[in-house]
């Protein structure tokens, strides 16, 4: 029953993501950590930078881990195999769609309309984690202002300007930073 309420829940996220890995984040955290109470709000922080640093899309990544925290190796399988499963029969239903009715502005529209959701979903899913990262919190609030992390503002600083540069590779400054993480907490 487990397996198939992890299938169910991230066939639904699946469903109802549009935008990509990140714009699925926030339906994650609402479902994993909110309404099923699987992962912890630090936890789910954790699935996010393994998400990041490991291949692949990090919506499945993150389905694997919760997954597999969950229910095991089966549990994983079974919200991978739910966080892919709208995607296939969407795309396939779309490809018949757009062979039948590509000449008119159907799909334009409908994809203009709904890029300032996807935005809003990705801002969101970084608000939380820099709330969690530079406040020690998952809200901004006056009490999460107060617990400013002096140290994780200026490595997110650091690592802002290291990227602005463009000479240094992206790669280098996440290990640089994995690195000073684990120096200084």
């Amino acid at each position: 029953m487990l397996y198939f309420e992890l299938f169910l829940q991230f066939f639904l996220i699946g469903a109802l993501s549009f935008g990509g890995g990140y714009a699925s984040l926030p339906l994650i955290q609402k479902t994993v950590v909110e309404q099923q109470g699987w992962l912890t709000f630090t936890e789910f922080a954790d699935v996010l930078t393994l998400s990041e640093v490991t291949p692949g899309p990090i919506a499945l990544n993150a389905a694997s881990f919760a997954g597999y925290r969950t229910a095991g190796f089966a549990g994983s399988i079974a919200a991978t195999l739910g966080c892919t499963a709208p995607s296939c029969i969407i795309v396939s239903i779309l490809a018949v769609l757009y062979m039948k009715y590509r000449q008119g502005d159907l799909f334009s529209n409908l994809l203009t309309a709904i890029r300032p959701a996807v935005c809003a979903m990705i801002f969101s899913s970084f608000a939380a984690v820099a709330s969690l990262a530079l406040f020690g919190t998952s809200v901004f609030s006056e009490i999460a202002l107060s617990m400013l992390n002096t140290v994780s503002l200026l490595l997110f600083a650091g690592a802002l300007l290291l990227l602005g540069t463009k000479t240094v590779p992206p790669a280098a400054v996440i290990v640089l930073s994995g690195i000073c993480g684990i120096i200084l907490f």
